[in-house]
């Protein structure tokens, strides 16, 4: 019983970033809620850290600061301005849940991995799926949202791919990442992160202290729950289970974002997105079943994952 309300908080918290993400993305501008967000969580890590952040080295910060910098910043830029632009959160999530098929097939093109036909035959249809949850969307009536919004989350599962890559492909091991715990990573990805937003918000002229209490909300939200609790209940579960049974509630994520959404917002949810989401859930369960003996995921791994 633990252990599943344990799995609840995880599927809850993650789902959490998305909802967040609309209560005030639209008002505020996606670039200032960012700002905010990460303001608080490197001034609440710097706290709890404290003497721990002399454990930092230089080679460490320029690992997290590009981990930072594509699972963090650009993961979150893409879908935060996608939302502050009307695409539906629950959409948002469906199509960065692409990344383990663009992962994938970036692993076969670029040789690492061998690939069987029926891994190939799971990142087509894992790819057509999410080509029905855009179409089936964008062919509503009542929308509006540009097609560049649809295709900004697929940049951010773009993004974390690499992320993933490089991280695998690094020299700093599991066993080397996991001696600075959870909040060490974050603070540096979190403070990376910060700095960009408030570049890219001073750009945009959207950078200000926000006067609205939804938006406020919003980052309390996004820190609490987006943040501290995902990560906790990250760590939590990555204790308790192995790192692959762990993934595969990550793609709980999506439907529980769709559905939320359309219980808090009124979102209007076309019949093909369903389809589209068994089809994508499909694709990645055959890209998973290839004839390659796949790499243990190490606990290092799950850090890529931002919301």
């Amino acid at each position: 019983m633990q252990l599943f309300l344990l799995q609840l908080v995880f599927v809850l918290s993650w789902s959490s970033g998305f909802i967040g993400a609309k209560l005030g993305a639209e008002t505020a501008g996606a670039f200032n809620l960012l700002f905010w967000r990460f303001l608080l969580v490197t001034l609440c890590l710097a706290i709890v850290l404290n003497r721990q952040l002399g454990r930092l080295t230089l080679e460490k910060i320029r690992y997290h600061a590009v981990i930072g910098f594509l699972s963090q910043f650009l993961y979150l830029a893409c879908v935060y301005v996608a939302i502050q632009h009307g695409l539906p959160p629950g959409i948002a999530a469906i199509v960065a849940a692409s990344q383990p098929l663009i992962t994938a097939a970036m692993t076969s093109f670029g040789g690492s991995e061998r690939s069987g036909a029926r891994q190939w035959a799971g990142l087509v249809v894992g790819f057509v799926g999410v080509g029905i949850v855009i179409g089936g969307q964008y062919a509503l009536p009542a929308a509006s949202v540009g097609i560049v919004m649809y295709l900004l989350p697929m940049v951010s599962a773009l993004g974390l791919s690499i992320a993933t890559i490089y991280q695998r492909r690094r020299a700093l091991t599991a066993a080397r990442s996991n001696e600075d715990g959870l909040f060490l990573p974050l603070f540096v990805q979190g403070c990376v992160s910060l700095v960009l937003f408030a570049a890219c918000g001073s750009v945009t002229g959207d950078l200000h202290v926000p006067t609205q209490p939804n938006v406020w909300v919003s980052i309390v939200w996004l820190t609490v729950f987006a943040t501290f609790i995902a990560y906790l209940s990250l760590w939590a579960l990555l204790k308790r289970m192995p790192a692959t049974r762990v993934a595969t509630l990550v793609y709980l994520e999506p439907p529980v974002t769709l559905m939320w959404a359309a219980w808090m917002f009124g979102d209007r949810i076309a019949v093909t997105t369903y389809v589209g989401i068994v089809v994508v859930a499909i694709g990645v369960w055959l890209a998973g079943k290839h004839g390659a003996r796949p790499a243990r995921p190490r606990c290092a791994d799950m850090e890529t994952a931002g919301r």
